[in-house]
């Protein structure tokens, strides 16, 4: 299939605390004939997860023997690097590894944001076979994600990675596209801010039509708490597209506006809050269908 010889557009890859794959692979696909759920997290500074906040003398998300069994694909942007052709900054060599932290935008620095804690919360609940694939970036409005776009090299790269990430699938396995998971909105400009929900909805539609086997996939929003009228708005547009379109869930942080440690972005312990309250609202709409 067409997904599945994806080109490997990561260069430049670097090491990171991931388990090689080589090494991984009977622990992260132990049946070759399972199903699997793939959830793609996608933003800007909050979804990447910024390891900057100068009173985090630990700005490492810590080991959990869970992370060694949680299947992950990453490949990261960083402005001001907009050419979806040109090398990232950071990804795991076009491999499924193991849930890690990620290689930062200098050298010897990392990033992770909610995967980690939604990936070992949604282990430890044994909601499993899944695959997380993150494709995320530093800022910038949600124009980079609108397909067709005078720049959209964030949609692009989203769907680049994720049929890269499915490419390196074991070929017996079976998976659909579960959730896109998405933190992003605090650059957004007026105009983009008053258009925030029609975009996140355009996006999810946009790729659930490109994507293999995404028909059903589930948006859930990790809602931006930094002040200013421009994010109120996004808020209020993200918030009123979760009333209107059931496969929306917008999930509120408003409550962890005291953990920005720059008035921006979130410490480690929001980070971890964030990943944990998207994996307890998709339990709880999962459990919901049955």
């Amino acid at each position: 299939m067409k997904y599945r010889q994806a080109a490997d557009a990561v260069s430049g890859s670097v090491e990171t605390a991931c388990a090689k794959p080589s090494t991984q692979d009977e622990i992260l696909f132990p049946d070759m004939n399972q199903s699997i759920s793939v959830f793609v997290l996608t933003g800007q500074s909050n979804s990447l997860g910024t390891t900057e906040d100068p009173q985090e003398s630990d700005i490492t998300p810590g080991m959990d023997p869970l992370d060694v069994r949680i299947p992950f694909f990453w490949s990261n942007r960083f402005s001001p690097t907009t050419d979806a052709d040109a090398p990232v900054i950071g990804g795991s060599g076009g491999k499924i590894v193991s849930l890690c932290a990620q290689q930062g935008r200098k050298a010897n620095t990392i990033i992770w944001g909610p995967e980690i804690a939604f990936g070992r919360g949604m282990t430890a609940a044994g909601a499993v076979p899944f695959l997380i694939v993150k494709a995320s970036r530093n800022g910038g409005g949600n124009s980079f994600w609108l397909k067709g776009a005078d720049d959209d090299h964030m949609y692009r790269h989203v769907v680049s990675t994720v049929l890269q990430a499915l490419g390196g699938l074991p070929p017996t396995i079976k998976f659909n596209i579960a959730a896109l998971l998405y933190v992003q909105g605090e650059s957004d400009n007026e105009d983009e801010a008053a258009v925030a929900g029609d975009r996140l909805q355009s996006l999810a539609e946009n790729l659930r039509n490109e994507l293999p086997h995404a028909t059903s996939m589930m948006v859930l929003v990790g809602g931006i708490a930094a002040p200013g009228t421009r994010r109120d708005i996004v808020r209020a547009k993200q918030v009123a597209l979760s009333a209107t379109d059931s496969s929306c869930l917008y999930i509120d942080t408003m409550d962890l506006q005291p953990l920005l440690y720059d008035n921006l972005h979130f410490n480690k312990s929001a980070k971890f809050e964030i990943g944990r309250r998207m994996c307890a609202t998709w339990l709880k709409q999962n459990r919901s269908r049955k």
